[in-house]
């Protein structure tokens, strides 16, 4: 048995008072929430359903957000079985976002710290039921002790997962599958403003990501080169990198007071695994460089660190939409690390092999997206391949020591473009998402039209 939520979608009528309910009860303001209502066919589509999900955090049995937060922030209450985030160890990365499918954390941008549904916990232990379930006028959501087989959620736009969410989900009544001959409500009803969780990724806002990923696999190949004896790299210059990718690495934290907190985790997060792994390698090559340049021992020992590190990051994505399996993806910093370290080592085979990979992955992945109408982007893939992967090798077969700068340089512009587009395509899990997903995969079967298959099971 376990305190669980309950919804019935055929009760809910999306008027947003458990919404509030919640930010009146966790002094959150008017314009905050941990609960979110979404729509399935909003726009009141024929033939397909229409109800509102309203959710939180599910407070999983295998909860996603505590095994990714690399700072041990978070708890299980045994009393009320209730996920607790201590926002006192929160160090802001937003890992825990990106992992759990629900959209639960939210990052508080004024506070650079995650938060997220406590479960009213303080109401449970008097014996009080959430103040979401307890103000709701249909009794669509409620709270209960329930059984784990009776935790089921089959309906489409809920993301399915091994977490073991604590909700039940009642299935729609057939009444509510009739197709709705309604037109859409033209009105303008208030709603309270969604606040932004922590899950969202663009470009524009993972900037130093890109950066320390990017700058990461030249350093790995710098050194692997220096200990090939192909490239002499002064050690002022590299500690010089290096603490500019661990600049570009904290930026991307809400509370850099609390960075040490980040290797906590190791035994479950990558994160965690990625920080020790870039701080060894980091440690390591100015050894090897500044202390003990003619000890091939300490130089391997750092070219294997730092392809550890380019492992681990390549890892932390794999919790995300578009990412795994990670390394069918020519981004893959691992990849892009090893390909830099043929150029510039001298490593034909290394370079030639890693080269023709990246390239055959990029082609198949623009092949998928074609295939189910996706942005191919023909110029910009164009000159990926071109500039970044077959120019280089030109420029080596003509004359490879003359010519070693610009193949790095051209072959780092091409990583750049595809490191773009690699954020572009990702996407952390969410019933909003799931929603659209589901929406276009049923629209895309009726019409005849190739589309991916849905995250999830239709109802």
């Amino acid at each position: 048995m376990a305190n669980s939520f309950v919804f019935d979608p055929n009760r809910c009528t999306g008027c947003h008072a458990c919404r509030l309910a919640c930010s009146i009860e966790n002094d959150l303001g008017l314009e905050r929430s941990w609960r979110r209502i979404d729509t399935y066919n909003r726009n009141h589509l024929p033939n397909l359903p229409l109800y509102h999900l309203s959710l939180a955090c599910n407070h999983c049995n295998e909860p996603a957000c505590m095994y990714a937060c690399p700072a041990l922030a978070y708890s299980r209450d045994t009393a009320t079985g209730a996920l607790i985030l201590d926002e006192g160890k929160c160090l802001g990365c937003r890992y825990c976002a990106w992992a759990c499918p629900y959209d639960a954390p939210v990052f508080d941008q004024a506070r650079g710290i995650m938060t997220k549904c406590t479960f009213c916990n303080h109401r449970l232990l008097d014996g009080l039921k959430p103040a979401c379930a307890a103000l709701c006028p249909t009794g669509a959501l409620d709270f209960a002790d329930l059984p784990e087989d009776r935790l089921r959620q089959e309906i489409a736009g809920f993301p399915t997962s091994a977490l073991q969410p604590r909700l039940q989900i009642k299935p729609l009544r057939p009444e509510r599958k009739r197709p709705l001959m309604t037109a859409a409500d033209v009105r303008n009803p208030f709603v309270p403003s969604q606040e932004p969780s922590g899950s969202e990724i663009s470009l524009r806002s993972e900037w130093s990501l890109v950066g320390f990923t990017t700058l990461l696999a030249v350093l790995v190949a710098t050194v692997t080169a220096n200990l090939k004896g192909a490239l002499a790299v002064p050690p002022l210059v590299f500690l010089g990198a290096a603490a500019l990718k661990l600049g570009l690495a904290s930026a991307h934290l809400g509370r850099l007071s609390r960075a040490y907190r980040a290797v906590l985790n190791l035994r479950r997060s990558w994160l965690s695994r990625e920080v020790v792994a870039v701080s060894s390698f980091v440690g390591l090559s100015c050894a090897y460089l500044w202390l003990a340049p003619d000890s091939r021992i300490v130089g391997a020992s750092a070219v294997l660190a730092g392809v550890a590190a380019l492992w681990c990051a390549d890892q932390v994505y794999g919790v995300l939409d578009g990412a795994a399996p990670v390394y069918q993806h020519s981004a893959s910093v691992l990849w892009t690390g090893l390909y830099l370290s043929g150029l510039l080592g001298g490593t034909a085979w290394l370079a030639g092999l890693l080269g023709f990979g990246k390239m055959m992955l990029y082609v198949l992945r623009k092949l998928r997206l074609l295939d189910t109408g996706k942005p191919v982007r023909p110029l910009i893939s164009a000159a990926r391949l071109v500039v970044g992967l077959l120019l280089p090798l030109l420029l080596w077969s003509i004359d490879r020591e003359a010519t070693v700068a610009l193949q790095v340089f051209f072959a780092l512009l091409g990583e750049a473009i595809d490191r773009a587009e690699f954020y572009s395509e990702l996407q952390p899990r969410s019933p909003r998402r799931q929603m659209a997903l589901e929406l276009d995969h049923q629209l895309g079967v009726r019409s005849g039209r190739s589309v991916e298959p849905a995250l999830s099971g239709a109802d």
